[in-house]
C-alpha cells in the first residue's frame, strides 16, 4: 500500500451556479409564522412511525408562488419499503389494517395549517366517516394514486413547511404539528353551521383475519366557513360541505 506523500491525489474542480442562491431565497419573503396547527392521537407504535415517516418527508418543504403542493407526490408511496407500518385505516367504512394507517392524521393537520395560513384548496377529501379526534369538517383523508390532499400558493411569497411528531407512548397521546412560515396576508378564521341531513347507521358482520368491532355512528353533513380578513374588514368568504356517511355497528363473525 502507499504510504505518506505516495497517497496524495491531484483533482480537478470545477465551479457550478447554484440552482437556488441566496438572492432566490430571500426574494421568497420567508419571514414569519403565517399559521400553526396541531392534531392528537391515541397510542399507537404504528401512528408514531408513520406520522414521524409522512412528517420527515413533508418538513423543509418549499412552495414557491404559484406552486401546488400535493400530499401524495412529496410522502410518497405507503410502503415498508418506505419506511412504513400496518395500522389501522378506514376501508369501505370499516376500519382493516393497511400501511397507510395514521398518514391520515399527517394529512389532516397539513390541512389545517393550509387552511389557515389561506391557500387555496385545490384538493381535500373528508373521511368517510367522522373522527372525533379532528375538527368536524376540516380534515382530510388521503389514499396513494386514488385521493390526494392538494393547495396552492397564490401569494408573490414563499412558504416553507414544517412538520414534526410528538411521539406517543403508554399512557400519553402523540401530537402531530404542522407550521408554515412565509409572508402574512390575511387573518383567517373559521365557523361552522349546524349538523344536517342526519344518516341512521346500520348494523353489520365482517368475517376473516383483522376485523375491528366498531360502535354504530350517525352520518351527517356540515358546512365549514372560511374568513379572510385584512385590516379588520373581511375581504373574502370561502365555503365547503363535508359529507359523513354513517358509520355502521360492526359486528366481527
Amino acid at each position: 500500500a502507499k504510504q505518506g506523500a505516495e497517497r496524495k491525489l491531484a483533482v480537478q474542480t470545477t465551479l457550478i451556479d447554484p440552482a437556488f442562491t441566496t438572492a432566490d431565497a430571500e426574494k421568497l419573503g420567508i419571514k414569519e409564522r403565517v399559521s400553526s396547527f396541531k392534531t392528537n392521537y391515541p397510542h399507537a407504535e404504528y401512528r408514531n412511525i408513520n406520522q414521524s415517516e409522512a412528517a420527515r418527508r413533508i418538513n423543509g418543504y418549499v412552495l414557491k408562488p404559484g406552486e401546488t403542493f400535493s400530499f401524495n407526490t412529496v410522502v410518497g408511496e405507503r410502503t415498508a419499503a418506505n419506511g412504513f407500518a400496518k395500522g389501522f385505516m378506514i376501508n369501505s367504512g370499516v376500519f382493516s389494517m393497511d400501511y397507510a394507517g395514521g398518514v391520515s392524521q399527517v394529512a389532516t393537520t397539513t390541512y389545517n395549517a393550509a387552511f389557515f395560513a389561506g391557500l387555496d384548496d385545490v384538493e381535500h377529501h373528508p373521511h368517510s366517516l367522522y373522527i372525533s379526534r379532528y375538527p368536524v369538517g376540516r380534515e382530510a383523508t388521503v389514499a396513494y394514486g386514488k385521493l390526494d390532499l392538494r393547495f396552492k400558493n397564490p401569494y408573490d411569497t414563499g412558504i416553507v413547511i414544517r412538520a414534526w411528531v410528538d411521539k406517543s407512548a403508554p399512557g400519553r397521546q402523540g401530537t402531530m404539528h404542522v407550521e408554515m412560515y412565509g409572508t402574512k396576508v390575511y387573518e383567517i378564521t373559521a365557523g361552522q353551521s349546524a349538523k344536517r341531513n342526519f344518516r341512521t347507521p346500520g348494523s353489520r358482520t365482517v368475517t376473516g383475519k383483522g376485523c375491528s368491532a366498531q360502535a354504530p355512528s350517525a352520518g351527517f353533513d356540515i358546512d365549514i366557513y372560511r374568513t379572510f380578513k385584512q385590516g379588520g374588514k373581511v375581504v373574502r368568504k370561502e365555503t365547503v360541505t363535508a359529507r359523513y356517511a354513517a358509520g355502521d355497528r360492526i359486528v366481527c363473525g
